[in-house]
């Protein structure tokens, strides 16, 4: 067996109540027995728009100086805590692993200007996808790829998971392309391992450069 066809089981779902509890936990202003209280579906909020499922608490939610965007504490299914920042509008929400949340958001502002960036290279990133898939162009996909592409580092390893891949640092691009036709966004992924593939060569052939760095904190503002 191959170290591509070696998987890894995904990780389990955790029992609601555990979960609650947990994400409960993380309002440090509330007594304990307030705590016990609130850890009940009723007070959070269950999202599975994107491959990344989770809890979110409504109450306990910080937003931008300018109020473009509000960082929700959340817990995936799985257990990870994270915040859940969501922009105003049908602007993509973002994932953040950090402990801060003025980080979070900071994150996330700059991750969408670099999604806006990357979406008018779709074209590009279906040919290459179409191209791996024929064996045309042949390169790897890691996990320091995924965290290289906004606001697709947890969706890319939550599919992993999911594809049973999850125990793996690196997958074929081939692997990754027949993964974009379950999730499109996972072709930003790809796109990102192409970039580092093509530095790695001489002369930086064929790399697509960004015409200006993504937008800072101030343009969602």
């Amino acid at each position: 067996m191959s170290a591509e066809q070696t998987y890894a089981p995904a990780p389990a779902p955790q029992r609601p109540g555990a979960l609650f509890q947990k994400l409960a936990s993380e309002r440090k202003t509330l007594s304990a027995g307030e705590k016990e209280a609130i850890a009940d579906a009723s007070a959070f909020t269950f999202v599975d728009r994107t491959w990344v499922t989770l809890w979110y608490d409504p109450a306990h939610a910080i937003r931008s100086k300018c109020g473009g965007m509000t960082a929700f504490r959340a817990i995936t299914t799985t257990g990870d805590l994270l915040w859940y920042v969501a922009p105003e509008g049908d602007a993509p929400v973002y994932h953040a692993q950090c402990a801060d949340p003025f980080e979070a958001i900071e994150h996330a502002t700059v991750a969408l200007g670099a999604q806006a960036d990357l979406n008018r290279r779709w074209a590009h990133i279906e040919r290459l996808a179409a191209d791996l898939r024929s064996g045309a162009v042949a390169f790897d996909v890691t996990a320091e790829d995924a965290r290289r592409v906004p606001l697709r580092a947890t969706l890319f390893k939550t599919m992993m998971a999911i594809l049973g891949l999850g125990g793996k640092r690196t997958v074929s691009g081939r692997t990754a392309a027949n993964m974009m036709k379950i999730e499109p966004s996972v072709g930003f992924v790809i796109h990102a391992a192409w970039v580092r593939s093509h530095i790695a060569t001489p002369g930086h052939q064929g790399v697509v450069v960004a015409p200006r760095s993504p937008v800072g904190f101030e343009a969602i503002c």
